[in-house]
């Protein structure tokens, strides 16, 4: 847990990864804004892949073509591309889009009455979002376990020359449209899909498990659900809150010497931007940083999480975990946390 940083407790310090490399670690509002605004911390960050390991901003995209990648490590424009993400991943926008996730999400729980037993991240929290955000998109809906690295890719290589006459070409929805004509330039149009793709897909996955672990672990909440489904919207925003799947921050690479606070943090050093790990600093820090991958992760998580719970609240009454809450699973990366998997008993 973050505590808030006092005179005892600096707001940048270096530290000690568990694999023993050394990042500077910069907590709180002002101090990770002011890094994220900074253009020399790069978010290339490919001369630190001994340091970091498994990241969105590095490993990940270091998979990646380049011709895919370098417009994605770029920060000359991360102001700019804030602006144009708040314009086109708004609440009014994803709110249309709930009869279909209805719909995806009935046809992942339908094979589960058949059955005894499942993993509910397996099964439902995880393709979902993959099976949406394909579907928006003009992918194939076949592969439900593709990473968001795998779905970007797959845009990249079916939109060709044109990305903006791709996503004209199969926009059936609001949230698409607005994100095929705004005015971006090529490579500022594919970060604002990369930013739809990684919330999309790893950050509203993340969202829907950890928001199905809650409800369940707690019966109370499952039959005041299934009594009192209007209490729905609430009560997910209630247990996201508490079990955000983005809990740390975005790592950046320092070209020159960098002054944040009274710390200086020397070239060539692995920089940790970690204001979204303060639980009391989440309301403005969601607005900076991974906040636009967070944005619409957040907008689509919720949706996604409403939706669903309600359909397995009510199709499966005597849904229930079939381990002890503090027995489930949870994958922690430097980046993320989220239910790996959830076994229930369905009936």
């Amino acid at each position: 847990m973050c505590e808030r940083p006092t005179l005892e407790r600096p707001r940048v310090v270096p530290t000690i990864t568990p694999g023993g490399a050394k990042v500077w670690l910069v907590t709180g509002y002002q101090d990770v804004r002011a890094g994220l605004s900074d253009p020399r911390l790069s978010r290339d960050t490919r001369a630190a892949g001994h340091v970091i390991d498994g990241d969105i901003d590095g490993q990940a995209l270091r998979g990646l073509p380049m011709g895919v990648a370098e417009p994605l490590l770029r920060t000359e424009n991360a102001a700019r591309l804030r602006r144009l993400a708040a314009t086109v991943f708004t609440a009014e926008r994803v709110e249309p889009l709930r009869p279909r996730i209805a719909g995806l999400a009935a046809e992942l729980l339908a094979p589960l009455r058949n059955q005894r037993s499942v993993d509910l991240v397996a099964e439902v929290a995880r393709p979902l979002p993959v099976l949406l955000t394909c579907g928006l998109l003009g992918l194939p809906m076949e592969d439900k376990t593709r990473s968001w690295t795998e779905v970007l890719l797959a845009v990249h290589e079916r939109a060709g020359s044109s990305l903006r006459s791709h996503l004209r070409a199969v926009a059936d929805s609001d949230l698409v449209e607005a994100l095929a004509a705004v005015e971006a330039t090529d490579d500022e149009l594919l970060n604002l899909l990369a930013m739809l793709v990684v919330g999309g897909v790893e950050i509203a996955g993340g969202f829907v498990a950890n928001a199905m672990s809650a409800l369940l672990e707690n019966p109370r909440r499952v039959a005041l659900v299934r009594t009192e489904p209007a209490l729905l919207p609430d009560l997910v925003a209630d247990l996201v809150s508490g079990s955000d799947p983005l809990h740390v921050g975005t790592f950046r690479y320092t070209t020159e010497s960098v002054r944040l606070g009274d710390t200086v943090i020397p070239a060539g050093e692995v920089v940790m931007l970690a204001g979204t790990d303060c639980p009391s600093d989440r309301r403005e820090v969601g607005t900076v940083g991974h906040g636009v991958q967070y944005r619409i992760g957040a907008l689509l998580g919720r949706v996604l999480a409403e939706t669903v719970l309600e359909l397995l609240v009510a199709e499966f009454p005597t849904v229930r975990l079939a381990v002890p809450a503090e027995q489930v699973p949870w994958q922690f990366t430097q980046l993320s946390r989220a239910v790996e998997s959830l076994p229930v008993e369905v009936s």
